[in-house]
């Protein structure tokens, strides 16, 4: 696989949805949806772990791309709103239970 940029991939994404003329955000919606479910089916079949199914990854990337889409509709730049949400919780202060992150009150 040649080596592309986050930016590069965004764009071409952006670009894709923009040409098949993807523009209804609640339809984007649903489809970001379907796409969390594959991936639940993916979990609740045990095909995360150790080593993630061809199907489980597939599914992360559909994730990725219908919220990119999505983003794209509602006018939201995706860099833009992961650096917001990385600079939220990059100095965030908590504990790990269960290999979920517990954010300590504020």
């Amino acid at each position: 696989m040649p080596d592309i940029s986050a930016n590069n991939l965004i764009d071409g994404v952006i670009q894709w949805g923009r040409a098949k003329g993807i523009d209804n955000a609640p339809m984007q919606f649903a489809k970001i949806n379907e796409e969390i479910g594959e991936l639940a089916h993916e979990l609740v079949r045990g095909n995360t772990e150790p080593i993630p199914s061809a199907e489980a990854v597939d599914a992360i990337g559909d994730i990725l791309v219908t919220v990119i889409i999505f983003a794209d509709i509602i006018g939201v730049d995706p860099i833009s709103a992961l650096q917001m949400s990385y600079n939220t919780i990059k100095e965030r202060k908590g504990e790990t239970k269960n290999g979920q992150f517990i954010k300590e009150n504020e």
